[in-house]
């Protein structure tokens, strides 16, 4: 087992953001009561949620944060691309449990802040230790946990995940799988998962969302028309109503949208695809002439190989392709996705965009 030693000069000099130790404040929203029951309802080792951009991953936990009927306390870490550094991410995590108690990080803390200091074999097992000797349940979020790219750190947040004190429940909302041991957790029963799946908004909610929340005077049909386009996707039914309010005809708009509405382009290019390498854009853009994907389909249509590989990649990376069965092999990709994926490779690649559809149809 690798372990990181902390230098600890350069993160004793960079200050705190107090701001990533607060949890955001809940906004008007639809209320996901069987979501919240799942959350505040019997303690797990690890709650995991995790679903792509703009699926209310953040809004459930503030929700659930608010919630009356919820006596524990919070600690919270906003995470964010800088935070890949073992020593910087766990003096933000420490700091977090500190604003709960103060004796929690008293030994760890300067620990870790001491030169050639394994966090691993020195400072997780000391604050497991100062965790141990409060009786006082605490729920401990690490909110945004797909921006975290170092092993080291995944293997510090798996061990203490292993010696875990029995008051301390962890919750990760991630865009991603973490490379945590999930399965291990899943078969002692101590995982909670909430997928994308379970963030979809039903009929109902979207109903509340779009004419309770927004007033948008929907009937019954249109709803239900928007829903299925955006597949309960929070973001969507949001990015439609920016649009909604400017019309004359709210049928006519909803008859129409698409994947290349100008806020859905804005927010998906901006959110999925800037964080994507070359490689991985060309094989959304080029298997997006499909309606349903499996990886020897992909192959032919790319006229490459190893699109299992890639497939594999993209649902551990949640990029709103959705699995069609429970063996991995059949996939869709998200409708709103999907159409601004063709509308893309249009734009960028007319020529190309006919030969795939040849192959496609061949």
């Amino acid at each position: 087992m690798s372990t990181y030693t902390s230098t600890g000069v350069e993160d004793a000099a960079r200050p705190l953001i107090q701001s990533k130790l607060e949890p955001p404040v809940p906004r008007e929203r639809v209320s996901r009561r069987e979501l919240l029951e799942l959350c505040a309802g019997p303690p797990h080792k690890l709650t995991l949620i995790r679903a792509p951009a703009g699926w209310g991953k953040s809004t459930l936990l503030a929700d659930w944060h608010a919630l009356e009927s919820e006596t524990r306390p919070f600690a919270w870490v906003a995470l964010d691309a800088d935070d890949n550094d073992p020593v910087r991410f766990w003096t933000y995590v420490i700091h977090a449990l500190r604003s709960l108690d103060p004796s929690a990080g008293k030994l760890s803390l300067p620990m870790l802040r001491a030169p050639r200091v394994s966090v691993v074999d020195d400072v997780l097992p000391a604050l497991c230790n100062e965790l141990m000797a409060s009786a006082r349940q605490v729920v401990l979020v690490l909110d945004d946990y797909h921006l975290i790219k170092n092993p080291e750190i995944d293997e510090g947040l798996s061990f203490f995940l292993q010696h875990l004190p029995r008051a301390l429940e962890l919750v990760l909302s991630s865009r991603s799988e973490p490379a945590l041991p999930l399965a291990r957790l899943r078969a002692r029963g101590e995982l909670a998962e909430i997928d994308a799946q379970q963030l979809r908004f039903s009929e109902e909610e979207a109903d509340l969302f779009l004419n309770d929340l927004h007033g948008l005077g929907l009937d019954r049909g249109d709803v239900i028309r928007l829903r299925e386009l955006t597949e309960g996707w929070a973001a969507g039914l949001y990015l439609a109503t920016l649009t909604i309010r400017g019309r004359a005809s709210a049928h006519e708009f909803i008859e129409a949208f698409a994947g290349n509405d100008r806020h859905v382009v804005d927010y998906l290019s901006a959110e999925v695809l800037a964080g994507l390498d070359e490689e991985m854009r060309g094989f959304l853009l080029h298997t997006s002439v499909l309606e349903r994907l499996c990886a020897p389909l992909c192959d032919a249509v790319t006229d490459r190989a190893g699109s299992v590989l890639t497939l594999h990649e993209l649902e551990r990376s949640n990029s709103f392709l959705i699995p069609l069965d429970t063996k991995r092999e059949w996939y869709s990709y998200h409708h709103l996705f999907r159409e601004l994926l063709r509308h893309e490779l249009a734009l960028a690649e007319p020529e190309h965009a006919r030969t795939l559809h040849r192959r496609a149809s061949a």
